[in-house]
């Protein structure tokens, strides 16, 4: 007889097992690192379930899934009286599409050229001149660690100066960075470049720069990133199973 198909719930419990033990193994606390689910294509009923289930950060990486599902799923929570999810984009955004992303999330991770971020500091100003309430926006800076051509992200030595001329744009927050390693065999592999981030951000926290997040690490290699000091991980298909 063949086992149970595992449920959302056993799914959840097992990456937060996971998360847990590797904060237990860098000895830090098991509350410093943030679970977000990685919802990229799922649709909003999958993820109303999991955020019934306890799961309150989801991240997107296309602008317009972004702006099909947050009002959804949103609309879902509060009809069973719940706080609706923390949303993030995580994705590649060009700066035509930053419409779909302000005023539905809290942080983009993946901010990697300054007209980007003017782009979301001018979109911030517009909306507040015609009235509606917004918060400063989150921002990270994407670096790109590795040096891969195929990756996004500004190069180490650019990314400090990146991140001071975001810092001074109205309407934004910057909070951090985020990298993505190259992909490897072994994920131990991904360690170093994890470190690297760190350490360029604690050599920004030097400077005076605000610096606190880390999103580094996904399914394959997030204990590696808790190692080295991730605060956020980003799980998909661990969480949600395998695409139909």
């Amino acid at each position: 007889m063949s086992p149970a198909p595992l449920t959302l719930a056993d799914r959840l419990a097992a990456v937060r097992a996971r998360l847990s033990a590797a904060c237990v193994a860098a000895g830090r606390p098991v509350d410093s690192v943030r679970l977000l689910a990685a919802s990229k294509t799922r649709d909003p009923v999958e993820i109303a379930a999991l955020h019934a289930l306890g799961q309150p950060l989801f991240g997107e990486n296309r602008a317009q899934e972004i702006r099909d599902k947050v009002d959804v799923v949103n609309g879902l929570a509060q009809a069973a009286d719940r706080p609706a999810p923390e949303w993030h984009f995580i994705g590649h955004l060009q700066t035509n599409k930053v419409k779909y992303v302000v005023g539905r999330v809290n942080l983009v991770h993946a901010v990697d050229r300054l007209d980007l971020a003017q782009a979301l500091s001018e979109r911030i100003a517009r909306e507040r001149a015609e009235g509606r309430a917004l918060p400063d926006l989150g921002v990270l800076v994407e670096v790109n660690v590795s040096g891969e051509q195929s990756k996004g992200g500004v190069g180490p030595d650019g990314a400090l100066a990146l991140c001071a001329a975001v810092a001074a744009l109205p309407g934004l927050a910057l909070s951090g960075l985020m990298t993505m390693p190259p992909h490897t065999e072994d994920p131990a592999d991904s360690r170093p470049f994890f470190a690297a981030l760190a350490a360029l951000a604690a050599q920004g926290r030097a400077a005076g720069l605000p610096l606190k997040e880390l999103s580094m690490g996904m399914s394959g290699d997030f204990e590696h990133a808790v190692m080295e000091g991730s605060t956020m991980v980003r799980v998909g298909t661990d969480l949600f199973g395998p695409r139909g």
